[in-house]
């Protein structure tokens, strides 16, 4: 890119160690010609950059990208600058350790300030140095989803952001691709602060609420006495008193170092999903109060109308969920993981295709996916995420994304551009298939065979499972080969994957139908049979009508089955809704009706992971999940929810 012509990627020195903060400082001069063309930061950083214009934060956050399809950001700093010299400040993390949010590259930073022409690169005139308030190489984990947290010291502040550091040096320079590729979504832009009450105080102790399930970077204000080390807890559940910051081996906290006298920390690096916030302190203290900003994501807010009261109010947690749950990409969970799931992803997509009417954001999401195709030709479980993991089953769900991006924008260039991938995937499961054409299992540790959070359908992560037959792998290989001939149909090209699919689905019924059970066993004659695993064998046409029929009673009715689960639950609603009637309707409207009016009695401004909420997972359950928010697109379909 042009305006990346003479910049340098650099560094603080050529051996970044992994959880490192540096800094970089440079200026550069403004005319009152630059000023009225606009003065404009094009930078690209891994990991995470905040961005200092005369003092004054400008701007901060990297689009998560991987070190082969790296991306840069474009910031205006035109309301910042003044006509002269200016000061430039740059605080760069580099997290350094692969995780479920981050793939590990190069420690770098590269930047070019342009204004009627360029007016300064990094290179090695940038001087830099090591971080002196963030402490360094600490690698404290919040979990393994989400990498490394942090600790600030204020102690050791300097006014380093306008020329008055000290152990400064050059920059080192180094060979390295200049990104092409600008980031594809909007940045985020920040709301208007929340203050968290104050409703609990116990020996140093102090319990903020912020009233609701909240997403957003702090800001701590505290004055002291003397100096103090201050802990700072967030967390969704306070059900044993206090905020859960130690659960198993996650560790949801940062630290702060308070200098003697007044305090303000505005903490960028880490966006936190929370709902409440501990304060713990070495001392007492005279004054403190915390605030969460939120950064969200624009979109267009719909004026919608539902008559009935209980499902108006089950929409607008939904809705309110879907916000909570997309930033620079999609994330499961904005407290534990802030990871982006294919499967997870699909649900929010869908969903927000008619709450928002938003399809830029998806199509980024989903490109990125496609960057990330493993050497196995899957998809790995997370984007970007450099660990040795995969969901096979994910991949499958990927096709049902596409397919349905295109349906509802209109744009198949996103499909045309990633079909070499889709190929690739669709290759290995059909490479994969039995002696009589169903799907297998997958074996090795790098394969985890999970499907929904219900007994029989989720193996343990690394657990080495031997390759048999499997039902819902079979019915969803034959759901994405057809979403592949609808793809391939809409380009105008013809293909064979319609009858492919017809294929898989004679081997589903010949190997999983199970007479006396009048249903589908996950397993070729062997197991129990699962609400997914029947949904599904509906959804394919693996079952014939009569069959089909005879499935979707027993799901409307007190089943012996694997019940379904919160994330799984749209391809039972599908199912009843693909064999039709007012009834299967107002069994879909009431099975919302009560799930999620549980969650409501309970207090719920977010919707849960699963129906146990917090109890769930050793007591990590997830009270904010976007997989979870499915209502809304049913509420829509059924013209429950209109727009005024």
């Amino acid at each position: 890119m042009y305006v990346f012509q003479n910049a340098k990627w650099i560094w603080r020195n050529a051996s970044a160690k992994a959880d490192e903060h540096a800094e970089f400082f440079t200026r550069f001069f403004c005319t009152n010609g630059d000023i009225k063309k606009g003065v404009c930061l094009y930078i690209s950083a891994d990991t995470d950059f905040g961005v200092y214009v005369n003092g004054r934060l400008a701007d901060f956050g990297q689009y998560p990208d991987f070190p082969h399809y790296k991306t840069y950001e474009k910031i205006d700093l035109t309301p910042y600058v003044k006509e002269g010299e200016n000061t430039l400040a740059l605080q760069v993390w580099y997290y350094g350790e692969n995780s479920s949010t981050y793939v590990k590259g190069e420690a770098g930073l590269l930047f070019c300030v342009t204004g009627e022409d360029v007016l300064c690169v990094s290179g090695t005139q940038t001087l830099s140095r090591l971080s002196k308030t963030y402490k360094s190489h600490a690698c404290k984990i919040i979990t393994n989803q989400m990498g490394f947290s942090y600790a600030y010291d204020s102690e050791k502040e300097d006014g380093w952001q306008t020329g008055g550091g000290e152990d400064f040096a050059p920059s080192v320079a180094y060979e390295r691709a200049v990104p092409a590729i600008a980031r594809p979504i909007a940045r985020l832009r920040l709301k208007t602060p929340i203050l968290g009450k104050l409703i609990k105080t116990e020996r140093n102790r102090y319990l903020f609420d912020f009233g609701a399930e909240t997403v957003g970077v702090f800001r701590l204000r505290v004055t002291t006495k003397r100096a103090q080390n201050i802990h700072v807890c967030y967390g969704e559940h306070i059900v044993d008193g206090w905020v859960r910051d130690q659960i198993g081996a996650r560790d949801f906290s940062v630290d702060y170092r308070a200098k003697a006298g007044q305090n303000e920390y505005f903490g960028y690096f880490r966006r936190l999903g929370l709902r409440y916030a501990e304060i713990r302190t070495e001392a007492e203290i005279e004054d403190l109060t915390l605030e969460i900003i939120p950064r969200e994501y624009p979109l267009q807010e719909r004026n919608t109308v539902c008559t009935d009261k209980r499902l108006a109010q089950i929409y607008e947690v939904c809705r309110k969920t879907l916000t909570l749950c997309m930033h620079e990409h999609y994330e499961d969970c904005p407290w534990r993981e802030q990871a982006m799931y294919a499967m997870d992803s699909r649900n929010q997509m869908l969903c927000g295709y008619y709450a928002f009417k938003e399809y830029a954001f998806p199509r980024a999401c989903l490109r990125l996916m496609a960057e990330g195709i493993r050497e196995d030709g899957l998809l790995p479980i997370c984007f970007p995420a450099g660990i040795d993991l995969t969901i096979p089953s994910f991949s499958l769900h990927y096709f049902t994304a596409v397919r349905e991006y295109g349906d509802y924008s209109g744009d198949w260039t996103l499909a045309e551009e990633i079909l070499p991938v889709l190929e690739r995937i669709l290759n290995v499961f059909l490479a994969g298939l039995d002696e009589k054409g169903a799907a297998t299992s997958f074996e090795g540790e790098a394969y985890w065979n999970f499907y929904e959070w219900a007994d029989g359908l989720s193996s343990d992560v690394g657990e080495v499972l031997p390759r048999r037959a499997d039902l819902i792998l079979s019915c969803m290989l034959s759901l994405a080969l057809q979403h592949m001939a609808h793809i391939y149909s809409k380009l105008g090209v013809a293909s064979d994957y319609a009858a492919k699919a017809e294929k898989i689905n004679g081997a589903i019924h010949t190997l999983f139908y199970d007479e006396k059970q009048k249903g589908y066993t996950m397993y070729a004659m062997n197991g129990d049979c699962s609400e997914l695993g029947n949904s599904l064998a509906v959804l394919c046409g693996a079952a014939d009508e009569k069959r089909a029929r005879e499935i979707c009673n027993t799901l409307v009715s007190d089943n012996a089955w694997t019940k379904i689960t919160l994330s799984m639950k749209c391809f039972k609603y599908d199912a009843l809704l693909k064999i039709g009637g007012e009834g299967n309707k107002r069994y879909i409207v009431d099975d919302i009706k009560s799930v999620y009016g549980k969650m409501l009695d309970w207090g719920a401004t977010s919707v849960w992971e699963t129906e146990l909420g917090e109890q769930d997972f050793d007591k990590a359950g997830s009270l904010c999940h976007g997989w979870s928010a499915l209502p809304v697109y049913y509420l829509w379909k059924f013209g429950l929810v209109q727009e005024i």
